[in-house]
């Protein structure tokens, strides 16, 4: 060993790495569920055209101008996503329904070139 090296020294046995449950798909939160969500998270369902992008009770997304550009669901894990429309699969995904909104409104300014 050179000098100024260290020596590790062992200090028994690994613990094994913890098995982790396969994850479970996505399902779309309804009825009572998703209003509590609403309730917790705070998206404005009495008037929701107060944002640039709006995430709609009846799980719609509209700009302020009320311009309608897809939907929103949230999954098991109160992670919402959104689907363009036209589109059935979540287009964007986010851990947050703001972070979520702010990338519509990053992917919508740069799809339509118009700022809102």
């Amino acid at each position: 060993m050179a000098s100024g090296e260290k020596q590790r020294k062992k200090t028994g046995k690994r613990e094994p790495k913890p098995e982790l449950r396969p994850f479970d798909p996505p399902a779309e939160l309804t009825g009572e569920e998703l209003r509590e969500a609403w309730r917790r998270y705070g998206i404005p369902y009495g008037d929701p055209l107060v944002y640039p992008i709006n995430l709609c009770d009846d799980g719609s997304v509209v700009t302020r101008d009320g311009e309608y550009i897809g939907k929103w669901a949230m999954d098991q894990y109160d992670a919402p996503s959104f689907a363009p429309d036209g589109e059935t699969l979540p287009f964007l995904e986010a851990p947050l329904v703001g972070l979520l909104c702010m990338t519509i409104r990053d992917w919508y300014e740069e799809k339509t070139g118009e700022k809102l």
